[in-house]
């Protein structure tokens, strides 16, 4: 008896390695997938600017990294004592304007040197529908929880998305001509915009997709949406919020990206760099002496063969 598809992505020529810099940049989907490269010791750089949703703040972050741009101070706001930014999710944050902006623009040094190198982007689109903020003209990041009557929400047009990222990708491969671009679409569902509101956001954000693809040979999408919505497509892979999908639908996705994008050698060294960390996260039941050095030892012979097989890993 079946109870999903089990849809098979189309195999890519293009394979993540090890030595592989992957950029990542876009929704708390990206968070996952980043969170994955990380944990098995794969090249990341996980969204400088912290969670982005709409593609025009996702875009407008990377144009800072090609350009090092100097943070406009106009775009940072006080609330509760803390200082944010328009561009940026509340999580980067600090206590003065001045030490913002300072930790902005080294955190966009370092980033632009990692895309500059980076083999793949990943980016990840959430929602179509953008705040503008009305005095400043622009599309922010994040409202911070700022009066409702200081933007403008409107959902973002077709043409409006792939004429933006037809000039970004231009401008990408001008700075970095080695980059391949892969793109998907979140699969978390933005309910507080309400089903239909959701739905045609997602269906605008995968239309501008494939109309970038067919103008992009450097350009590749992977169905991360597809995957939760039609091949899993059941409330039990879904958090409580039924709007995040949880742990055994991540766990999926990630194994069908990994069989997308990994070659056997990669796969073979990722399943011992799991053997490792699930050692290390092993905590003894008796604390004994005796079971801790058993743990060691593992611990060290793991280590050990994964360098054999791929010497530069750091631990």
């Amino acid at each position: 008896m079946k109870f999903h598809l089990n849809h098979k992505p189309l195999l890519s020529d293009d394979k993540i390695s090890h030595r592989t810099p992957v950029f990542l940049m876009g929704s708390c989907f990206t968070q996952n997938i980043g969170a994955a490269l990380t944990e098995h010791k794969f090249k990341t750089c996980i969204n400088p600017n912290g969670i982005l949703f709409n593609p025009l703040s996702i875009d407008n972050s990377l144009r800072s990294l090609i350009y090092k741009l100097p943070f406009d101070e106009k775009q940072v706001l006080e609330r509760d004592g803390i200082f944010l930014s328009y561009h940026h999710h509340s999580s980067i944050s600090a206590a003065s304007k001045d030490e913002l902006i300072t930790k902005i623009n080294s955190e966009t040094n370092q980033s632009s040197m990692f895309l500059n190198k980076a083999k793949f982007l990943i980016i990840s689109f959430g929602t179509a529908f953008t705040y503008f903020h009305k005095d400043l003209s622009l599309a922010v990041a994040n409202c911070h929880k700022q009066d409702a009557s200081l933007f403008e929400k409107r959902l973002l047009k077709v043409e409006e998305i792939v004429d933006s990222y037809t000039q970004l990708i231009s401008d990408l491969h001008a700075f970095n001509p080695e980059l391949k671009i892969i793109f998907t679409v979140s699969p978390v569902k933005h309910l507080r915009d309400g089903i239909e509101q959701n739905n045609l956001s997602k269906a605008t954000l995968l239309l501008s997709i494939h109309q970038i693809l067919k103008k992009q040979a450097t350009c590749f999408y992977f169905p991360a949406f597809e995957l939760i919505n039609d091949d899993l497509r059941d409330y039990r892979f879904y958090e409580e919020d039924l709007a995040h999908p949880n742990k055994l639908a991540l766990d999926y996705v990630w194994k069908k990206f990994s069989e997308c994008y990994f070659s056997e050698a990669t796969l073979q060294l990722n399943k011992l760099i799991g053997k490792l960390n699930r050692a290390l996260d092993h905590r003894p039941i008796h604390g004994s002496s005796t079971e801790q050095s058993k743990l060691e030892e593992y611990v060290d012979a793991r280590k050990t063969e994964i360098k054999s097989l791929f010497l530069e890993i750091e631990f």
